[in-house]
C-alpha cells in the first residue's frame, strides 16, 4: 500500500517524525508531499521547497528511517485543494491514501480519494519553532540536529527574524 503525506514542513520536526513513523507502520511506501514550494522568505514560509525537501531527507536519514520507502517531493499550491490534488495525482501516479490532519483537505478530496485522518502528536509545532528562533528563544530540541544545522545553513534565523518584522542580530 502507497500512502501520501501532504504538509508544509516549514520546517520539518519531532511531531512530523512521531506522525512519518506511524505512518509508515501502516503501508509499504509513503511519498511525503512538501506543499506551499513557491513561497519562501515569508513569516508562514520562510524556507523554500527545495530546502525544505533537504531539510526533511536530512532528517529522515538522521533518524534512520528506510529512505528506500519513502520518497520526498515538492508542490507548488494551486488556487483549490482540488486543483492541488490533480497536481498530485500528475506527479506521483497511483497511490492508496491520504493521511491528513485538515478538516479542509478532507472535504475537498474525500470523495475522490481515500483518506485516513491522523491527528498531530503532542506539542510541536513549525509555527512554534518559528516563533521561537523569532524570539531568540530554544528551539534546536524540537527538530532534529541535521535541521537545526541546515537552518542555521539557509540564515534561516535571520530570514525568519526579517519575515516578522524583526532585526536580525548579525
Amino acid at each position: 500500500m502507497i500512502g501520501v503525506y501532504w504538509g508544509r514542513f516549514n520546517p520539518p520536526h519531532k511531531g512530523h517524525l512521531q506522525l512519518i513513523k506511524k505512518i509508515l507502520n501502516e503501508v509499504d511506501s509513503l511519498i511525503i508531499v512538501i506543499g506551499s514550494s513557491q513561497e519562501k522568505n515569508t513569516k508562514r514560509n520562510p524556507f523554500s521547497g527545495k530546502e525544505r525537501k533537504i531539510m526533511m531527507e536530512a532528517y529522515l536519514k538522521e533518524s534512520i528511517i528506510d529512505l528506500k520507502r519513502v520518497k520526498v517531493i515538492i508542490i507548488e499550491d494551486k488556487p483549490t485543494y482540488t486543483s492541488s490534488f490533480k497536481e498530485l495525482k500528475a506527479r506521483c501516479g497511483n497511490f492508496d491514501v491520504v493521511y491528513a490532519d485538515k478538516v479542509a483537505v478532507i472535504k475537498a478530496i474525500g470523495k475522490k480519494f481515500k483518506i485516513r485522518k491522523i491527528k498531530r502528536i503532542g506539542f510541536i509545532s513549525a509555527t512554534r519553532i518559528r516563533d521561537a528562533i523569532a524570539k531568540d528563544k530554544r528551539w534546536e530540541h524540537l527538530t532534529g540536529k541535521s535541521v537545526a544545522g541546515l537552518i542555521k545553513k539557509f540564515k534561516g534565523t535571520k530570514r525568519i527574524k526579517k519575515a516578522y518584522g524583526l532585526t536580525p542580530i548579525n
